[in-house]
């Protein structure tokens, strides 16, 4: 217990007991008797050690793309970049998704930056980018989902914890 107490920051004194109690479990579920075991002690400690992890992980603090999303299912990037802090680390939060955002969009590929672009930012229609650009309202729509999936997964990717549900 002091041992997950020391390693693990802002943990309850219930959550400290179930991560040794889950590790414990699982370690005489897995014990064999009939073969000796050369080092318990350290299997012990790295299996709290990758819990505490885990525990951590799920504990961070994640952001929902939906709660950003239009009436259509649109992702809304103008509403992502003005949302209000109502927390007080927050804005330090925002700053970081937002630079989290930009990078993403700048490794999106130049198509589909361009219309991700021009549609949240610009608030152009898609009918005003299909005329102007000479391209199908189809061909704009997929690649701005296409888009969008690509930066959710490199949302994903760019935090230490799982960010985007």
């Amino acid at each position: 217990m002091h041992y997950v107490r020391g390693r693990a920051q802002k943990i309850s004194e219930m959550d400290a007991e179930d991560i040794v109690a889950d590790v414990m479990l699982r370690l005489v579920s897995r014990l064999d008797t009939r073969s000796p075991v050369d080092n318990l002690a350290a299997y012990a400690y790295r299996s709290i050690r990758n819990r505490i992890a885990d525990y951590e992980r799920s504990q961070a603090k994640t952001v929902r793309l939906e709660d950003f999303m239009d009436g259509e299912g649109e992702l809304s990037l103008l509403a992502l970049l003005t949302a209000d802090a109502e927390e007080p680390f927050a804005d330090e939060d925002h700053a970081a998704l937002l630079r989290r955002l930009a990078n993403a969009v700048g490794r999106l590929e130049p198509r589909q930056r361009a219309v991700v672009v021009a549609t949240e930012l610009h608030q152009k229609s898609f009918r005003e980018l299909s005329e102007a650009w000479g391209e199908p309202i189809g061909t704009l729509l997929s690649r701005k989902s296409r888009a969008l999936q690509n930066l959710r997964r490199m949302l994903e990717e760019s935090g230490e914890t799982n960010d985007i549900d």
